[in-house]
């Protein structure tokens, strides 16, 4: 029996997303590997720790001002050829770093590796707008943070294993081919609709769709969204879009937090060794794991039940930042450490959940313009986390811990404010009357004509 005549749904969709989490993971090895050959850097090349330091920021700085262009550029190109194309750069720079013999080549690739690999968050979230119903899109945003941290495991675990047998060079040069080759593999095989790809049948394409199994979704008229121009104006004047891009500072911001801080307060303030401020440390991070994954679908399975995208997304996120907000002000005058730091790996459960739910509702209400959208959110989420890194260890040492660990707090109050305010059923972009996101069907990306698969 044909695909087209069989009557259960294909999965192509899952391994779409299967896909994606692959580069994610990939993506994040790369960046993350020269954290882990810092001791090479300085014999090899001869850098100080502070140019070591500029070099890691200098990811970040590439990252942040391309966030824009390249969502701008996957709208126009489409999501295959985009990200196919930013996947083969971000892994020949990841290559290029091996290259280096000083400071300026070896953070010159850096910034040119952060502007490539910018368009990740972008693509990816654009693919799932058009490949996953909006029921599970919650789940697949959630997985696809999970997959991140993941990459950033692997790394850990694998690089020194590898230096054992080669050096760092060699080492920048293995791990740009997995990227070459899923970024070839890709471009062959992913299509934009489900409509054009050759291993989807008519009722998985009802299920993206979200239309029942006899129901065929009305074609869309007139040329793709991606072809038409930008309302530019009219996105950046939304006011949801400012607070869902607050939020997200506030979020990415305290996120930093685990990273770079709570080691040092363990270690300062309550007096803990090294090697047990690190373990304690990775206990939050743990629950912020688990926690992205239910939150997700605890927010899929409520809009499956009601329908309603402020129960769903406005109302997870908000109960759950309002939550672990709690925790954290109850957690840090708590005198057991070690109870304390279970009050806020409670609290780093809780307010994870609203991960998910900005992704997946910027999904929802992005319209024809998701991967801008996306990108000005994940902009900001980088422009919190430079912020914060820079501001707190000020703060820290200004006013003490107690004023750091409430400002830590706060983020997550202000963060759930904003959501109280925004509009989960209007549409990003569009005029007053036109259709919402609800009623639209998943559209092709990028202009230009539909060609079948090879």
């Amino acid at each position: 029996m044909s695909a087209a005549a069989d009557p259960r749904p294909t999965r192509v969709h899952h391994f779409v997303l299967a896909a994606l989490l692959l580069i994610t993971t990939i993506n994040y090895l790369q960046r993350n590997a020269i954290g882990l050959v810092k001791q090479d850097l300085k014999d090899d090349i001869g850098l100080t720790d502070g140019e070591i330091g500029a070099v890691n920021s200098a990811f970040f700085l590439g990252y942040t001002l391309m966030q824009v262009p390249s969502g701008w550029l996957a709208q126009r190109l489409g999501a295959r050829a985009a990200l196919s194309l930013y996947a083969a750069a971000w892994s020949l720079f990841a290559g290029l770093c091996a290259l280096a013999h000083g400071l300026f080549g070896l953070y010159a690739a850096r910034v040119a590796l952060g502007a490539a690999q910018a368009g990740i968050v972008p693509c990816c979230t654009l693919i799932l707008a058009v490949w996953y119903p909006r029921t599970l899109r919650g789940v697949a945003t959630a997985l696809l943070n999970s997959f991140m941290i993941a990459g950033s495991v692997i790394a850990a675990a694998l690089t020194p294993l590898l230096l054992e047998a080669v050096n760092w060079r060699l080492l920048f040069g293995l791990y740009m081919l997995p990227g070459l080759a899923w970024a070839l593999w890709f471009a062959w095989w992913f299509r934009n609709r489900p409509a054009d790809h050759p291993g989807v049948n008519a009722a998985e394409r009802d299920v993206i769709a979200e239309t029942p199994p006899k129901e065929t979704p009305p074609a869309p008229a007139g040329p793709p969204p991606a072809a038409a121009a930008t309302p530019w104006l009219a996105i950046l004047l939304n006011a949801s879009l400012w607070l869902i891009c607050v939020q997200q500072a506030c979020r990415a911001g305290a996120n930093r937090f685990y990273e770079y801080e709570l080691p040092n307060y363990l270690h300062d303030a309550r007096g803990q060794s090294k090697r047990r401020a690190g373990f304690l440390t990775s206990l939050p991070q743990a629950a912020g794991l688990v926690g992205g994954l239910v939150g997700g679908a605890l927010s899929d399975w409520i809009l499956r039940r009601t329908g309603s995208r402020i129960l769903a997304r406005n109302g997870v996120a908000l109960l759950s930042l309002a939550g672990g907000a709690l925790c954290f002000f109850a957690a840090f005058p708590v005198p057991d450490t070690l109870v304390s730091v279970l009050m806020f790996s409670l609290g780093a459960f809780l307010v994870t959940f609203a991960a998910p739910c900005s992704f997946a509702l910027t999904m929802d209400v992005a319209g024809r313009h998701v991967a801008i959208v996306v990108a000005l959110m994940n902009t900001a989420g980088n422009l919190g986390a430079y912020l914060f890194t820079q501001g707190l260890p000020l703060l820290e040492a200004r006013a003490g811990w107690d004023a750091a660990l409430a400002v830590f707090a706060g983020l997550h109050v202000v963060a759930a404010v904003c959501w109280l305010f925004i509009r989960s059923e209007q549409t990003i972009g569009e005029t007053a009357g036109a259709a919402s996101v609800r009623d639209e069907p998943p559209r092709a990306q990028g202009p230009g004509p539909v060609h079948k698969a090879p």
